[in-house]
């Protein structure tokens, strides 16, 4: 009887490990590079974005600032709803960054607002 009950412990217990570190490990969901070549002093900001619920949401948000000169780097961790961006100062600044995150998109004459920086 007590190795019928060996196995199921056992895979029971590992689910509850499994549950237990979902939190301790960081996955991206994306990772994007902008710039050909790495800056010499780049700045890094970690931003709380709402509306950041997918991968696909994450490629749009890459989008939304891929015309912002300076970009270095993007990388969105959508579990935690956050974007972590790596930028050049000399060219840009983060209120740049965060003004064309949560610009309105415009599809089929209709403007809609997909994130919001908190």
């Amino acid at each position: 009887m007590k190795k019928a009950l060996v196995i199921p412990v056992a895979i029971a217990a590992l689910i509850l490990v499994a549950f237990a570190t979902t939190n301790a490990y960081r996955v991206p969901t994306v990772q994007i590079t902008f710039a050909e070549e790495r800056p010499a002093t780049v700045e890094r900001a970690e931003l709380t974005v709402d509306g950041l619920t997918c991968r696909g949401k994450s490629m749009l948000c890459a989008r939304q600032i891929s015309g912002v000169s300076g970009l270095v780097s993007l990388t969105t961790y959508v579990r935690t709803n956050t974007a972590v961006v790596e930028y050049d100062p000399a060219v840009t600044n983060l209120e740049t960054i965060k003004e064309a995150l949560c610009a309105p998109i415009v599809q089929g004459g209709q403007s809609f607002r997909v994130f919001s920086v908190e």
